[in-house]
């Protein structure tokens, strides 16, 4: 009798031992599906809960955004969006101001639409830039010197580095001059030039653009 219960002993061990398995299996899962979800609930409020926010910002200043296609992967981000009347380049969008203001008041006005005066990095964005600007006026950028010590600087605190830079020749050579317009003198070019600070300039605005 012993001898014959013992294949049900195993088959009992053997039914055990799956179902334990597969309860370890489902519970895997489960936990798996739990974390997967809270990674992509967590990733859609840092990414879209952040551009919804901007969105929702901009949409205070501006009545709509054009967006480009920037790409076709799923994994990037597809459209780039700036406002009505602003160009895109790169990641940022940039408006030209034809209203002529002091540097301060420059920069206030760029901040009142959510964005800063101009920062210029690259020699492409210069040569950018100056394609959008009128031969016959020149226009602050986001570039001081406070101190009027030679200690250039950036409106967002990107640190300047000598090596892009496109002041005109022999510029800048004037210490009260504490703020930087770019300007066109001939014969036939765009620099930079240090300028009185309470001059009235136009001025160029530049903003990150909006991804979605």
């Amino acid at each position: 009798m012993v001898q014959e219960g013992q294949p049900q002993v195993r088959e009992k061990g053997v039914w055990r031992a799956n179902v334990r398995l597969w309860f370890v299996a489902v519970i895997s899962i489960t936990l798996l599906s739990a974390c997967f979800i809270a990674s992509c609930v967590v990733t859609y409020h840092f990414t879209y809960g952040k551009t919804g926010k901007r969105l929702s910002e901009l949409h205070t200043y501006y009545s709509s955004l054009t967006c480009f296609s920037e790409g076709t992967r799923v994994t990037e981000k597809v459209w780039g969006c700036c406002p009505n009347a602003w160009k895109p380049f790169g990641s940022s969008c940039y408006f030209i101001s034809t209203e002529k203001r002091f540097w301060s008041k420059s920069e206030q006005n760029c901040v009142g639409m959510g964005a800063h005066l101009v920062v210029i990095n690259t020699e492409a964005e210069q040569n950018f830039i100056i394609q959008q600007l009128n031969e016959s006026f020149s226009y602050f950028l986001g570039l001081s010197d406070p101190q009027g010590n030679g200690k250039w600087q950036w409106i967002d605190q990107t640190p300047f580095d000598e090596n892009v830079r496109f002041w005109h020749q022999n510029e800048p050579n004037f210490s009260a001059e504490q703020c930087a317009s770019i300007v066109f003198w001939n014969p036939g070019k765009w620099g930079w030039n240090d300028d009185f600070c309470d001059t009235k300039r136009n001025s160029i605005c530049e903003m990150k653009k909006i991804y979605l």
